[in-house]
């Protein structure tokens, strides 16, 4: 399994793609540590790491979605694939490293893009929030990471099953930014259902702002019973097709 990770970072970083988009997951956070601190110094409106928090954490998801389905529909381009498999004949190793070393880096990633909204929110704003005691900054620190490696799992899960990156991004932003929001304006019955779509629960958790129905575990919960159900799926698929 080792050898396995250590072949996909190889791969990873030698690729411009990833670092374009993890140098974007730092740059987006950046920006909005500064500008919120910014505007709470020329408005005279308090600052609030939170809005920070909620902001980075629906932008980064993006950037995240973007960079692993690239990870594993890349190659699917390039025919990979085949020759993966010839090298690692059970599948689902090299799904799972791909899986553990995707979600470590954008975890980390996203740490760091925290850490420097942070760090330019309190230099800009009028009243610093003292990110490094303040208990919203701190549970962010860790909960805004775990949630990417989450959206990771998703994505990846995707990935395997549609093997094509723009299916796969076109998939996981639709569901993030329109079709919650849609199913939750049915009549009758689409609020009942939305309830349990992934992405508001997890960004319910991520920002610390339960949803009216329960509280942030059971959200985190309902977001980890989907990344987990369809990367299972996904590599179903994956052992189940033609490389």
């Amino acid at each position: 399994m080792l050898n396995l990770i250590s072949a996909e970072w190889t791969k990873l970083r030698t690729t411009a793609s990833f670092w374009w988009t993890s140098g974007l997951i730092i740059a987006f956070s950046a920006l909005y540590g500064l500008l919120f601190g910014y505007t709470s110094r020329i408005s005279g409106m308090p600052y609030a790491p939170l809005t920070v928090v909620a902001s980075v954490g629906l932008t980064v998801g993006i950037v995240v979605i973007v960079q692993a389905a690239m990870t594993v529909t890349t190659e699917y381009r390039f025919g990979i694939p085949a020759t993966n498999f010839r090298v690692a004949p059970k599948r689902w190793r090299v799904a799972l490293a791909k899986l553990l070393l995707g979600a470590v880096l954008a975890a980390v990633v996203s740490l760091l893009g925290l850490v420097a909204a942070f760090v330019l929110g309190d230099l800009t704003a009028s009243v610093p929030a003292n990110w490094p005691s303040n208990a919203a900054s701190q549970r962010a620190l860790w909960a805004v990471p775990l949630g990417m490696a989450l959206i990771t799992m998703f994505t990846q899960g995707l990935g395997w099953l549609v093997r094509n990156t723009s299916g796969v991004i076109v998939i996981a932003m639709g569901l993030m930014l329109l079709v919650e929001t849609v199913v939750g304006l049915i009549p009758r019955f689409g609020a009942d259902v939305a309830k349990f779509l992934p992405f508001g629960n997890l960004m319910a958790f991520m920002a610390n702002q339960p949803t009216q129905h329960w509280g942030l575990g059971v959200s985190l919960l309902i977001f980890a019973v989907w990344a987990v159900g369809v990367w299972i799926a996904g590599v179903v698929s994956l052992e189940a097709r033609d490389a």
